[in-house]
């Protein structure tokens, strides 16, 4: 019976492309933590990763739960491995209705799919192609024009328990695209207990500005144009014109490959091209975790201009509104109604409109003191990873239950 942990009860959650790196971010993050939480309250939950490019099937221990990895989902059926799952948390996305009915487990027991979100609509769209080549925005714009019926009524045919998504906006989607409203649910990602960054810690000798009284924003990520950080780039000019003390400061993640290497050599570039050198500030090195969130808890603002967002809500966000430091960003369905009065929401892709939001973060110490204090109330109430796990159970348990 599902609910009694003592009967060894098995649940799978499956994803798509775990890799080490990848394990701190959404939406693997949300899983590894999920799985682990399941695990702690004596379930035999499982993640299991579809990775194409593996050479063959093995278990990893590189992470904080144990990963089973698979090059296909046709290994997604009774008795793999001597498993029989009693429940399958499965991963879907809009374009999902598309795809034939052999792209689906073989597991004979319920189901509830997972969709990590992300707002894929018309000004996201054309925000992204002013920034993007066109052969790079396939599934966002099968994501933005398919009809969401088409998905929910898949999901039926499969006899679906229930729908769990990241937050309110993209289960809205589903139930007024027919789904029952009663078997979804929107889970936000969690976030651990709040470490104080230590007020005396010295930064890596790049972060000089975030050991003294320079005032800065601070943009977050990689430097892929999907960031908004040529939309930052084009709006730092009049920034720096009306903000004579401020500096932007980027922490662009290090990651490997060979686009992340020409995106970063693309915004150095245009820096010098634009004479801001001193002003615009990259930081490509590994930091500490103490060194990101000293960072961010000194900026005046964190700035993240997606273009459009791939999952909901990013934890960079979170983690800003976290330590009190108000966020610009996009509108962008449920990450932009979540932060809601914790910052500054703007239209993706715009540059004027990013300008003065940082000039006000800059310049305006009442609204930006609003804005901090709106961050602290809506993080005081947000989920931890524990109870993000035990509401994935306790959902899980009430559909099974209802069907």
């Amino acid at each position: 019976m599902l609910g009694v942990a003592q009967l060894k009860t098995q649940i799978a959650i499956v994803t798509y492309d775990l890799l080490p790196k990848r394990k701190r971010l959404l939406p693997w993050r949300t899983v590894c933590e999920v799985v682990a939480g399941m695990r702690r309250r004596g379930y035999d939950a499982r993640l299991i990763s579809i990775n194409r490019n593996i050479d063959h099937p093995c278990v990893s221990q590189e992470y904080d739960v144990p990963v089973w990895f698979y090059q296909n989902i046709r290994v997604c059926r009774p008795g793999a491995d001597d498993f029989y799952p009693d429940l399958v948390y499965w991963p879907v996305a809009w374009r999902d209705a598309l795809k034939p009915y052999s792209h689906w487990h073989g597991w004979d027991c319920p189901t509830v799919v997972y969709q990590d979100g992300g707002c894929h609509r018309l000004p996201q769209v054309l925000a992204a192609m002013r920034y993007m080549p066109l052969t790079r925005l396939k599934n966002l714009m099968v994501e933005a024009f398919l009809p969401k019926r088409l998905l929910v009524r898949k999901l039926k045919k499969r006899r679906v328990s229930g729908v769990l998504c990241m937050t309110e906006f993209t289960r809205q989607d589903f139930v007024n695209a027919g789904w029952p409203s009663r078997r979804s649910i929107a889970v936000l990602p969690g976030m651990p207990a709040k470490e104080e960054p230590d007020g005396q810690t010295q930064c890596h000798d790049e972060l000089d500005f975030a050991n003294g009284d320079q005032d800065y924003v601070l943009f977050l990520g990689n430097p892929l144009p999907v960031r908004g950080i040529n939309v930052l780039l084009s709006a730092a000019p009049k920034v720096f014109e009306r903000c004579k003390n401020l500096k932007i400061v980027c922490l662009l993640r290090p990651d490997p490959g060979r686009e992340m290497e020409i995106a970063r050599q693309n915004v150095l570039r245009s820096i010098d091209d634009l004479n801001m050198r001193e002003r615009f500030i990259c930081v490509t090195k590994n930091l500490s975790s103490r060194e990101i969130q000293a960072s961010i808890k000194r900026a005046r603002a964190v700035v993240m201009p997606f273009l459009y967002i791939p999952t909901e809500i990013p934890l960079g966000i979170l983690e800003a509104m976290q330590l009190g430091t108000p966020v610009i960003t996009t509108q962008s369905g449920g990450t932009s109604e979540y932060i809601s009065k914790g910052g500054w929401i703007i239209p993706p892709g715009k540059v004027a409109p990013l300008s003065e939001a940082i000039i006000s973060a800059a310049l305006d110490d009442e609204t930006r003191r609003e804005k901090v204090e709106a961050c602290l109330a809506i993080m005081g109430s947000h989920p931890t990873w524990e109870s993000v796990a035990n509401s994935w159970i306790d959902f899980g348990e009430s559909v099974c239950k209802s069907v």
